[in-house]
């Protein structure tokens, strides 16, 4: 599983008109948190967050999510043990690579279950799936329902002549 970002933040790029509203909200009500390096070169700021990546003001480079920020602050406080020796002015001095290699180390060693981003879009995208088939259901329920109940009011009961017509 690689945790290198390659691109965009996907659906945090995206603007309220073409589905990114929906997957941010849910993303916002279930407390995910970003585990994060982010800069220029070797020059790697650690930290993490439980809001947007894009606001961190650099660009990620490295972002592995988990289930929420006590998680989170697990990893990063044993990322920078790990990495203490290449800490220069609050930046570590690593490649992208051991970056990578050292949040997937830590997770491991707090017991912690971290994700890649590709990984937290798909799971976002399927609760998204759920939730609108769930809300679908219930629609198709109600309007069955409703039709049911005007085809019942709408048949008229018999009249008595017709009760003894068939006797």
């Amino acid at each position: 599983m690689t945790f290198v970002i390659s691109g965009d933040l996907q659906w945090f790029s995206r603007s309220k008109y073409d589905g990114g509203k929906t997957e941010r909200k849910l993303f916002d009500q279930h407390g995910y948190c970003a585990i994060y390096f982010a800069g220029k070169d070797r020059a790697l700021r650690l930290g993490w967050t439980g809001r947007d990546p894009r606001r961190i003001g650099e660009p990620a480079r490295i972002i592995a999510w988990c289930a929420n920020d006590q998680f989170a602050k697990r990893v990063v406080n044993e990322v920078s043990q790990l990495l203490n020796s290449r800490l220069v002015s609050g930046r570590y001095d690593v490649p992208v690579q051991l970056a990578e290699q050292a949040i997937c180390v830590a997770a491991n060693n707090v017991g912690v279950q971290i994700t890649s981003h590709e990984a937290m879009m798909q799971h976002v995208r399927a609760m998204r799936h759920q939730r609108l088939q769930k809300e679908l259901s219930r629609a198709e329920a109600e309007l069955r329902n409703a039709e049911l109940e005007r085809k019942l009011q709408s048949a008229s009961p018999a009249s008595r002549e017709d009760e003894y017509a068939n006797f």
